[in-house]
């Protein structure tokens, strides 16, 4: 069993360096050793100082997902992981304006440039590339269809 004061040390040291979702924080605090009601007490106070703040580390997320080159489906899934609503991340697309297509576009385009698509099993390859980033299926046939209404290209 550790220590209350302990607890809210460690949990305050990890907040120091980044966010982290409730989750996250409580599969480390238990790690510790924290009790369920030593969870709950040192959960609530950092809510209560700030520290902790789902939002925010949400917000943070979001961004550097997009920054990476990941779509929607990809956040959901992560955000299922760590226990924050689809609500929660609709919410901060929505406050963020992200052009998903664009963003497929751009993955694409960084991950492949302007090599050219040599036979039908290079691009389901590279549609699947796509699908696993966590782009949709409308998002995907968007950014095949404009590869092949540029010249100079097969598809």
């Amino acid at each position: 069993m550790a220590e209350l004061a302990e607890l809210k040390k460690n949990a305050l040291n990890w907040l120091s360096r980044r966010d982290y979702s409730e989750a996250q924080l409580s599969q480390k605090l238990r790690q510790k050793g924290a009790l369920p009601e030593q969870l709950a007490q040192v959960i609530s106070w950092c809510k209560a100082q700030q520290y902790l703040d789902e939002s925010r580390f949400l917000s943070m997320l979001v961004r550097s997902r997009i920054r990476q080159g990941y779509g929607y489906n990809y956040l959901l899934q992560e955000c299922r992981a760590q226990k924050i609503s689809a609500e929660q991340l609709n919410n901060c697309i929505n406050a963020l304006a992200i052009d998903w297509w664009a963003l497929a576009s751009a993955s694409y385009q960084k991950k492949y440039g302007d090599s050219p698509i040599a036979d039908y099993k290079e691009k389901t390859k590279r549609m699947a590339f796509l699908q696993r980033r966590g782009f949709s299926s409308e998002q995907i046939k968007a950014v095949f269809t404009e590869l092949t209404n540029q010249p100079n290209r097969t598809g």
